[in-house]
């Protein structure tokens, strides 16, 4: 897997006093990277204590599934005589020294980043699973009140020493934070992969897309975990569903005991009920220790299958949490993200410009594209790549844009662009028109849907046959293809490059889709599709699934999923099957129902 080679040198962490009346919280800050120092009394120190330790958790926390250690086992079946051979156990040892041995250990994520600026200090880390990214942001003059100070980003040593210090701090007794580089420490080399790092940028691109912002009180967030503590999901979907209806309080939904929790923050100012379905619940825990400082929480929903941005008020600082939805052992995201990356050649003359002037002070997009003089669209382009490879960062709540670099050397993005071989390949053959089409999209209710493929490589002069079943929780359930490499090893490496494009192409084309279906000219262009609408009544739930298939409407209500009443209309002409469903559409829409299909 291909790397960037990141030098760190880092000082050991002085432990904290034993005084009574004082408290030194020492901060081993990256000698490598130019000198970065603070020294500062803490004024909250239960804030940053909690703060900073549920960085800690995200730094530390990894869903990925981790193959089982089974050298115990072989041995003893070696000594009972049975089946295992000398070399089945050989060659488990080696698989386990090639996954975790030492060669493979120096791979990791990049240490938490550290800025310091006059409006504060800044850490950042994002999971070694890719699925969780944190900011927590300590207002200067609030927070703490800096004695000195040399502005700039530097990495972060998060040891257990640190942990164990940070543990140590009390409310009642004064703090002092001194964090600060030593050019004289230990050397260590570590080699980032550029998955990592990619998706890192991506989840900052994804913070600049349009977004549903939703205010929440800290008891609503309580509440869901408490939920989420005394009940365990044993089937899909498992979302957190928010359905927001214009001036009502949002409801919270946990699947799949469709758990209703009316939110007790602002009512919704949208303009249009809509549901929204995200992923990730479960790593909602790591908020619980912030809770008590929490004003507010504002939740920017960006969208199915985007990350959700969860933004604590926590009036002397601010913690944005965000949560993918997805591991790296996954590729949900692969066609999620698709549509963040930049568009055409990189304007470097535009990067240098817009990332001089944010060198200088934070902006926003509209801020930029009035100082440069230039079209909006186009300063966005090079924002977009700018984020990808780690020379900014966003701000979700302000809207404002940060030089903050990731690290000392800027990425390439070529390296970027995608994620692996694989990737590159279904971009290729998506590059070509007509390469890969879409054969058939069946609608499977309750278990997902189904997307028939052909995918023809010209290059290779190959015709490939291609399907997947995607579940509600936009899961691959069952894949096939009839090229070599998912013959010889399935889905064990991955999907191969195929389905990858399959996949983008089914995307794209419900993007186009929801885009064109807003025009009268793109309704005329739809001739089949389902849609599910929903209204709660108390504690019940009224469910609309209508479905247009060229000249019939299918129409199933009730109030059980399983058990549906049924309607079937034919009509001599499919113009008039169309007026007729988008007329059912909108008169639901008028009555209150809310469009769950997007969700």
């Amino acid at each position: 897997m291909a790397s960037a080679e990141v030098i760190h040198r880092y000082r050991e962490c002085t432990a904290p006093s034993g005084e009574i009346d004082s408290y030194l919280l020492d901060l081993p800050l990256d000698g490598a990277r130019p000198a970065v120092e603070i020294k500062a009394e803490i004024r909250r120190p239960d804030l940053v204590r909690d703060g900073l330790l549920v960085l800690g958790e995200v730094l530390m926390s990894d869903l990925r599934r981790q193959a089982n250690d089974r050298a115990d086992y072989l041995a003893y079946l070696l000594r009972k005589g049975k089946r295992a051979t000398q070399a089945v156990w050989e060659a488990q040892k080696a698989f386990l020294a090639a996954k975790y041995g030492e060669a493979t250990q120096q791979e990791a994520p990049l240490d938490p980043l550290f800025s310091v600026g006059e409006d504060g200090i800044d850490i950042e880390v994002f999971s070694r699973d890719e699925s969780t990214y944190a900011r927590l942001h300590l207002k200067a003059g609030h927070a703490y009140q800096a004695e000195h100070f040399a502005a700039g980003t530097t990495h972060l040593s998060f040891t257990p020493a640190l942990r164990e210090a940070l543990a140590g701090i009390r409310s009642h007794r004064p703090t002092t934070l001194h964090g600060y580089p030593s050019a004289a420490g230990d050397a260590k080399t570590v080699r980032v992969p550029y998955r990592w790092l990619r998706a890192f940028g991506q989840v900052q691109a994804a913070s600049t897309l349009p977004a549903e912002r939703v205010r929440l009180a800290p008891v609503d967030l309580y509440n869901v975990l408490l939920s989420l503590r005394l009940r365990k999901a044993k089937t899909a979907p498992r979302a957190l569903r928010y359905e927001l209806v214009p001036g009502q309080a949002p409801r919270l939904v946990l699947e799949p005991w469709e758990q209703a929790l009316n939110a007790s923050g602002s009512p919704y100012p949208g303009k249009l009920p809509q549901v929204v379905r995200t992923w990730g619940r479960q790593r909602l825990s790591l908020l619980g220790r912030l809770l008590p400082h929490t004003r507010a929480v504002d939740v920017y929903l960006l969208g199915a299958g985007l990350p959700a941005f969860y933004v604590l008020d926590l009036e002397s600082a601010s913690l944005t949490l965000a949560l993918s939805g997805w591991t790296d052992s996954g590729w949900a995201g692969i066609a999620t993200f698709d549509l963040l990356a930049p568009g055409g050649s990189e304007d470097e003359v535009l990067a240098k410009r817009v990332v001089k002037q944010l060198i200088e002070r934070p902006l926003s997009l509209d801020a930029l594209t009035e100082i440069l003089r230039q079209p909006r669209q186009t300063i966005r382009q090079a924002l977009l790549g700018e984020l990808l490879k780690g020379t900014l960062v966003h701000d979700i709540a302000s809207g404002l844009f940060h030089h903050r670099p990731l690290l000392a050397q800027p990425l390439e993005l070529d390296r970027l662009r995608y994620r692996d071989a694989r990737e590159e390949q279904a971009h290729r053959l998506l590059a070509t028109e007509d390469q890969v089409q879409l054969t058939r999209i069946h609608d499977l209710g309750l278990e997902g849907t189904a997307i028939d493929g052909e995918v023809q490589d010209r290059q290779a002069h190959r015709h490939y046959q291609t399907s997947f079943t995607l579940d509600r929780e936009g899961r691959s359930v069952k894949a096939s293809c009839t090229c070599h490499e998912f013959r010889r090893a399935g889905l064990k490496q991955g999907p191969c490059p195929h389905m990858i494009a399959l996949r983008l192409r089914y995307a794209r084309e419900q993007a186009a889709l929801e885009q064109a279906r807003e025009t009268v000219e793109g309704r005329r262009l739809i001739r089949a599709e389902t849609r599910t609408l929903t209204r709660r009544q108390g504690e019940a739930v009224l469910s609309y699934r209508i479905s247009l298939d060229e000249r019939q409407v299918l129409l199933r209500w009730g109030h059980d999923p399983q058990a549906l009443r049924q309607q079937r209309l034919m009509f001599n002409r499919a113009d008039e099957a169309r007026d007729a469903y988008f007329a059912r559409l909108d008169g639901l829409a008028k009555q209150g129902f809310i469009d769950a299909s997007r969700a």
